[in-house]
């Protein structure tokens, strides 16, 4: 029996022993996941699932300094590994207080750098990362960023996922037993005993973790395995090819990993805050779609092994076999979460209205810069027959029909449009109707498709000055999405136009 599988069975055999003892110690002090809108469970639940493992990993760290042999344990306990487990115990420390009394989201963003700060500063750093093809991209100064930005990716991935019975604690423990053999195949046998740990912690603790569950991971424990997996990773590239030691992890935690960048950008494009949780994960859509609990974590247990043991070749291979393994692995990774439904927010149509809407906003579009011109136009009209003229021009870009335009006078204006002339001290009437318009003002006014808007012209201190009538058949011209808000607009520049020559001496 090899000293690593050791240390697995060691810590398999400690995981056993503890999580019972954490869940007592959870049900004790009052560290329980209440039930919530957004959670699978329906009674409080323990969440100090991750004391275990924590408490297990270190165990195994000092049995490892004679399960080991000398030069083998002394780099487990070199300058840089010894910063990597200070920043454990820091996101360890945070993840469970706010297990206990839920910390503001800042400060445990806040908390997840700093933690990767320290690992950083210890000589945990992404350097370089090396492409097949011999292509390598040098990070130089941004190395720092990248760094930290790799491990609150894996944390934040771990976290996200940690949705059903042994999900989380599942993924990680296959992604850690891959690269615990693919660091023995490279010869590096301190990365490979730490990931021989990680991958025991986590298998003794499924046994009560998983469906139905008597104890969750918490995130002091979500936090903690995917700091670990980000630290490893990274320690392990300083002294290996970065490109092997980073992909695999890459690779294997696909659905996590997809899950955290997508679930900001599907939280932006839906007007949500985008660090707000929700229930709209990969693993929620398999849920909404009828599968129960335990169907929903064997499927992505199924992908996080296919994913895994594709990362296991991948690193084996070079140059352009492995180019094109990795774009049929992304792939055939994008096609089974996206038959799970978790794409549905992507979808083309809408992401094409959106960035109409965006370039609308902006400017950039060429029919809202045309009728930006027709604002300016009517904000520079010389006297109110000019407006007149110049806000047809804006109503023709518009498509419609016919327009009234009645201002204040003796009397206040027509309740209506009207295709008689206006009574006598009813105020000043300017009316125009689209050429090439066939039919009477009363057949048009008349249809069934027809779209009336009675716009007030009332200026900002209260004054009525007057109000707009518009007539468009949609039948025959349907609107587009961006009418109403050019009308909008309209109203606003004629409104302060209006007020202009009111107030002109």
């Amino acid at each position: 029996m090899t000293p690593i599988f050791s240390l697995f069975l060691a810590a398999l055999v400690l995981s056993l022993l503890l999580t019972p003892a954490a869940r007592w110690f959870g049900r004790r002090f009052g560290i329980l996941a209440i039930p919530q809108a957004r959670t699978v469970h329906t009674t409080p639940m323990p969440r100090s699932g991750g004391l275990a493992l924590f408490l297990t990993f270190f165990a195994c760290l000092a049995l490892a300094a004679v399960a080991l042999p000398r030069p083998v344990a002394a780099i487990l306990y070199e300058r840089s590994m010894c910063y990597v487990y200070a920043g454990a115990c820091i996101i360890f420390a945070v993840g469970f207080a706010d297990d206990k009394w839920t910390l503001p989201s800042k400060l445990k963003l806040a908390a997840q750098i700093a933690a990767a700060c320290v690992a950083c500063y210890g000589g945990a750093r992404i350097a370089f990362f090396a492409l097949p093809g011999n292509f390598i991209i040098h990070f130089d100064l941004l190395s720092y960023a990248v760094t930290v930005f790799w491990f609150v990716l894996l944390i934040n991935a771990i976290n996200l996922i940690d949705g059903l019975d042994g999900l989380a604690a599942g993924v990680v423990f296959f992604a850690t037993a891959v690269q615990a053999v693919l660091a023995g195949m490279r010869g590096e046998a301190h990365t490979a005993a730490l990931f021989a740990v990680m991958a025991g912690a986590t298998l003794g603790f499924l046994r009560y973790n998983f469906n139905p569950a008597s104890l969750f991971l918490g995130d002091g424990g979500s936090y903690f395995l995917g700091y670990m997996l980000a630290a490893l990773s990274v320690s392990s590239s300083v002294k290996s090819q970065v490109s092997a030691t980073l992909l695999m992890p890459l690779i294997a935690l696909g659905v996590p990993l997809l899950d955290t960048i997508t679930a900001p950008l599907r939280r932006f494009m839906r007007g949500r805050d985008m660090f707000e949780p929700d229930k709209r994960h990969v693993h929620h859509k398999l849920l909404s779609r009828g599968w129960s609990q335990r169907q929903a974590v064997l499927f992505i247990y199924g992908i996080t092994i296919f994913l895994a043991l594709s990362a296991l070749v991948l690193v084996n291979l070079r140059n352009a076999p492995a180019g094109l393994f990795l774009l049929a692995v992304g792939a055939a990774l994008v096609l089974l979460v996206r038959k799970a439904g978790y794409f549905s927010y992507f979808a083309v149509d809408k992401i094409l209205g959106w960035l109409r809407d965006v370039s609308d906003d902006t400017g950039l579009a060429k029919d809202r810069r045309t009728f930006l011109n027709h604002q300016i136009e009517i904000s520079q009209a010389n006297d109110i027959a000019q407006l007149w003229t110049r806000m047809t021009a804006a109503l023709e870009q518009l498509r419609f029909d016919m327009a009234e335009m009645v201002l204040a006078g003796e009397g206040s204006p027509s309740c209506r449009l009207r295709p008689e002339p206006p009574q006598a001290g009813s105020g000043e009437v300017y009316r125009w109707r689209r050429e090439g318009e066939g039919g009477s003002d009363k057949e048009l006014l008349c249809s069934p498709a027809v779209m009336k808007l009675e716009l007030p012209l009332v200026s900002k201190d209260g004054r009525v000055l007057g109000a707009l009538w518009l007539v468009k058949n949609l039948a025959a011209d349907p609107i587009n999405e961006f009418t109403l808000r050019r009308v909008e607009n309209l109203r606003r520049t004629v409104t302060a136009a209006l007020d202009a020559f009111a107030c002109a001496p």
